[in-house]
């Protein structure tokens, strides 16, 4: 079985298209005609139902779908390990971190990390904060740079918090309350209030849901957008307002302005979140080492995109 015909069958099962996949690997047709032919007698069943007008996939391809993507990844990693030996590498960082909420800090502590261990290689994935708990308990990423309020610290994870951030209200310019300094939960009595997914391990957004609710809002769960991005366009299509974390003000692109919650406990940290059963020497080293860098840093800072001209020297370990 060659692995370049498993890469031709996928991507076939996607498109169900002969001309196109064979475009996609630079053969022709009649080739990729008999590469499917041959593994289908290999695996001794009928992978696709092909007439004049279209391509279908069996129940039996489905199922090899399945399998068949599980060995391109596992060939895929063993290439990857393969290339990491041959460079010296021993260990492998995978770090998740939520787009907007960190900037070109990471970036640089890492390398600054690298030349004093030179075998430990970083991989980086911005995500959501709502996969990034999945991504960690199924052993997709090493560490979340996240964000989290107190009282969600338990025994499973542990935590480190970087710097202090605040859940404000953010309202498309024009809104009523756009002009306001400060608003309340109460002020919001009938407006449409986007807020993030509601979580029992989380508090802080627990008591959020109950007091918008309570005060006559009718709330609705970030957990429907793609993005924050996509976030803040609905608020400008939509007139409707969002509980939001200061930080992300930069996606609203003037359009979108933020107000102060006053008198309620929206504080959370912003920081490093990772599994303990998963702690080994190398993440623990980095994890101290990212504390001890980046100690003197501000919040903007941690959120600053102009790069290391814009930041505070990093504060290294001296080398022994």
């Amino acid at each position: 079985m060659r692995i370049e015909t498993l890469y031709e069958f996928l991507l076939l099962t996607s498109n169900l298209n002969f001309t196109e996949t064979a475009k996609s690997f630079f053969i022709s047709q009649s080739v990729l005609s008999g590469h499917i032919l041959s593994l289908e007698k290999e695996l001794d069943a009928r992978l696709f139902v092909r007439d004049r007008h279209s391509v279908r996939l069996t129940e039996a391809g489905r199922l090899f779908q399945q399998d068949a993507q599980r060995i391109v990844e596992d060939y895929e990693h063993a290439l990857e390990r393969l290339s990491q030996y041959a460079a010296g590498v021993s260990a492998v960082i995978r770090i998740g971190f939520l787009e907007g909420s960190y900037g070109s800090f990471l970036p640089l502590v890492c390398r600054a990390y690298r030349r004093e261990h030179p075998d430990v290689d970083f991989h980086f994935r911005t995500m959501e904060l709502a996969n990034m708990q999945k991504a960690l308990n199924e052993n997709e990423i090493d560490v979340g740079l996240a964000i989290y309020s107190s009282g969600i610290q338990g025994t499973k994870y542990g935590y480190r918090c970087l710097f202090e951030d605040r859940y404000q209200l953010a309202v498309p310019v024009g809104h009523r309350l756009a002009g306001r300094d400060a608003v309340r939960f109460a002020d919001l009595k009938g407006e449409t209030v986007i807020v993030p997914p509601f979580n029992r391990s989380k508090n802080t957004l627990e008591q959020m849901h109950v007091k918008l609710r309570n005060a006559g809002a009718l709330v609705r769960p970030s957990e429907d957008f793609v993005d924050v991005g996509a976030m803040m366009a609905t608020l400008v299509a939509s007139g409707s307002v969002a509980i939001s974390l200061d930080h992300l003000r930069v996606f609203g692109n003037g359009n979108v302005t933020f107000i102060p919650l006053e008198g309620e406990d929206l504080d959370i940290c912003a920081g490093p979140i990772w599994k303990k059963s998963k702690e080994n020497d190398a993440l623990v080293s980095f994890l101290d080492f990212l504390e001890q860098a980046c100690r003197g840093f501000a919040k903007k800072d941690y959120l600053a995109r102009s790069g290391a001209d814009e930041l505070p020297p990093l504060r290294l370990p001296k080398r022994r």
